[in-house]
């Protein structure tokens, strides 16, 4: 199965993955740099099962939605990341709209930075 991220920046989708994947998916040093997720990132996980669960993390600035495009073409699930501090922004919404042209008819919403 493969989950992918979906969500406004700065709302979390690199964290989430990091936690429960161990994985950092920001891997350029730009990305370190800028503190935002530039291009699409992979982690995988191993299940129960003996299969592979596999993530792929999109940006959320509206700059770099082409790359978050193609993370998500082919997905069997969407998280759609909500940062409780920030509520639904442009992102969110944009974000949610491509992923029901593409017919992404799975998806859970996680609501993040509820600390």
């Amino acid at each position: 199965m493969i989950v992918a991220t979906a969500g406004h920046i700065d709302h979390g989708k690199t964290l989430l993955v990091k936690a429960l994947s161990g994985v950092d998916t920001d891997r350029l040093p730009e990305e370190k740099s800028r503190g935002i997720s530039i291009d699409i990132g992979f982690a995988y996980i191993p299940t129960p099962e003996g299969e592979l669960l596999g993530f792929v993390d999109v940006p959320g600035h509206e700059r770099f939605v082409r790359n978050m495009l193609a993370g998500v073409c082919g997905i069997d699930l969407a998280l759609l990341v909500v940062a409780a501090d920030d509520g639904i922004m442009p992102q969110t919404v944009e974000h949610l709209q491509i992923l029901d042209l593409l017919n992404v008819s799975r998806g859970i919403a996680v609501v993040n930075k509820i600390d």
